[in-house]
């Protein structure tokens, strides 16, 4: 069973990484569902404070897209929960 503490812990520190990067939920809302499909290449590129850079792109398959939808319904259910 999952610590309901630790639910209201991650929604905070959800909360305050959203606050720190305000355009990340809307960029993400851009691009999912409209962009994300099976076929679509991600490609991710991430620069240290010391400039060395790390690269990775994935093909999202099918059942990635069948995680994806999954987690987006959990996703809803929880935002559904927290509005009255």
């Amino acid at each position: 069973m999952v610590n309901p503490m630790l639910i209201f812990k991650m929604k905070g520190l959800w909360d305050r990484i959203t606050a720190n990067h305000p355009k990340m939920v809307p960029f993400g809302r851009t691009v999912f569902p409209a962009a994300i499909g099976v076929g679509t290449i991600v490609d991710v590129k991430v620069t240290d404070p010391n400039g060395k850079t790390y690269h990775y792109n994935m093909r999202i398959s099918e059942d990635d897209m069948e995680a994806i939808r999954e987690l987006d319904g959990i996703g809803r259910g929880m935002m559904d929960e927290q509005d009255p």
